[in-house]
């Protein structure tokens, strides 16, 4: 079985080399990374991944979850069977209640706090494959 595309979307730079880094290891996944969020849909129908991992800012534009969260919409009318995992702080209570709201309305498959390690985060896209 060959490798699954996984999406960043993220701006933290540091936070998506540092992934990419790990992933050369796991021979499950082949990770991208798009830092533009309105290139994200783009980005999304040209590698065609199996998960986006979607990164909610703590600051700029793309601060407020329910923009992240339309990104997420559109990549999942556009590229169907495309899962979605967001990360927030465990400190932004609004992305935290947003996203367990989108979670449980199905919007999104998952979501992580960036407080978590990249073991667990590369575990849960395990068991969404």
């Amino acid at each position: 079985m060959g490798k699954k595309r996984v999406l960043l979307i993220m701006r933290r730079k540091i936070l998506s080399d540092a992934l990419v880094k790990q992933a050369k290891s796991n021979a499950r996944f082949e990770l991208c990374c798009e830092q533009n969020y309105s290139l994200a849909v783009l980005t999304a129908e040209a590698s065609m991944p199996d998960v986006a991992v979607v990164e909610v800012p703590e600051s700029g534009i793309w601060k407020e979850p329910e923009k992240c969260l339309r990104v997420c919409d559109v990549i999942r009318k556009q590229v169907p069977g495309c899962k979605q995992v967001l990360l927030c702080s465990e400190n932004d209570e609004t992305s935290c209640k947003a996203l367990v709201q989108a979670k449980r309305d199905n919007r999104i498959d998952d979501f992580l706090y960036y407080e978590t390690s990249v073991s667990y985060l590369f575990s849960k896209l395990e068991s969404l494959l």
